[in-house]
């Protein structure tokens, strides 16, 4: 009777064995083999293999916990799991999630973003700062280091360009959330590179270079804000460097500042920098801003006119004259009163 007893005892000792790893094995398996349905699965930053064995189980992409993390002890996996998104089907099964997870993030998940005409390369790091996860300072040195840039984007050959300030062209891009700061660059440098094949190439106007162009388009973005003026903003300033006047944009001095004022005052003119056209003459050495097509047109193709003098009138529009004197008594009008 003891003898069959303890032959009971070891049979049902090898049954559970053969049990557990019919099960072990079961569950290791798709969850449905027949399944094609995408199963978005998000894994942040700093997840450990448990915690994404948690939502792989939330999202029926596997069959136990316990299994899967058996499977990882055995393997010697989980070390090299990846933070990302990814796309994954019920049909997949664990040696194939793993391989996955190892290999990163299978999803691209893109946002709008929208750089404003007229921002500096500060305020465009800002602006991408707020809805990506870049280093500012990352993305300003890349963005002052043309020679960088050069090969793969030619019109930057122009030894005059020290920058890519009025390089990075204003517009609302679709970029990936995970994209780098040279990516996000080399977007917006392909940005202009439509504008430069569409507008500037072959158009840039006689004793100029890109550089010298930019900077001026750079300019009208900076003082025009009515894009039927642009081209009437830009034939003032090209007629004072006709007259050897100098171009006296307040616009510049901003730039200089390093700040937007709603007014300059007698010493903000004053500040010394190669920017302040107040102070010095012909055009500063680079661009003030990322200018949009309108200015930059304006720049490649200004109005004819005499007009040397212009002033704001308050809404949005300007005053444009040939006479010191009419732009005395249209400031007497618009701006003492």
């Amino acid at each position: 009777m003891k003898k069959l007893i303890l032959m009971i005892l070891v049979l049902a000792v090898i049954g559970s064995g053969l049990l557990s790893v019919n099960y072990f094995n079961n569950n290791i398996q798709a969850v449905d083999t027949n399944s094609t349905e995408a199963v978005i699965v998000q894994i942040p930053s700093g997840s450990s293999p448990n915690a994404i064995g948690d939502i792989l189980l939330e999202k029926g992409l596997i069959h136990d916990l316990n299994v899967y993390k058996i499977y990882l002890r055995l393997n010697e996996k989980g070390t090299g799991f990846k933070a990302g998104d990814y796309s994954m089907t019920k049909s997949m099964d664990l040696e194939e999630i793993i391989a996955l997870l190892e290999a990163g993030g299978n999803v691209k998940t893109t946002t709008n973003i929208t750089i404003q005409e007229g921002l500096t390369l500060l305020e465009i790091a800002d602006v991408i700062d707020s809805q990506f996860s870049i280093d500012k300072e990352v993305f300003l040195a890349l963005a002052n280091d043309v020679d960088y840039f050069v090969s793969d984007y030619p019109f930057l050959t122009d030894d005059n360009i020290i920058s890519l300030e009025g390089y990075l062209y204003p517009d609302t891009y679709n970029i990936y959330l995970n994209s780098t700061e040279e990516n996000i660059i080399r977007r917006m440098l392909s940005g202009f590179e439509e504008i430069y094949t569409s507008v500037i190439e072959g158009n840039i106007p006689e004793g100029m270079d890109l550089n010298s162009l930019m900077t001026m388009a750079s300019i009208v973005e900076g003082e025009a804000l009515l894009d039927i003026e642009r081209p009437v903003v830009a034939s003032v300033f090209y007629n004072r460097i006709e007259e050897n006047w100098r171009l006296e944009s307040c616009a510049t001095v901003q730039y200089a500042l390093g700040e937007r004022k709603s007014t300059l005052s007698y010493a903000d003119l004053e500040v010394e920098s190669d920017y302040n056209t107040y102070q010095h003459f012909g055009l500063p050495p680079g661009p003030i801003n990322s200018p949009g097509k309108a200015s930059i047109s304006a720049a490649v193709n200004p109005d004819t006119t005499e007009y040397m003098f212009f002033l704001a009138i308050g809404d949005g529009s300007h005053y444009f004259t040939d006479n010191y004197d009419d732009f005395l008594k249209a400031k007497a009008k618009y701006i003492n009163n």
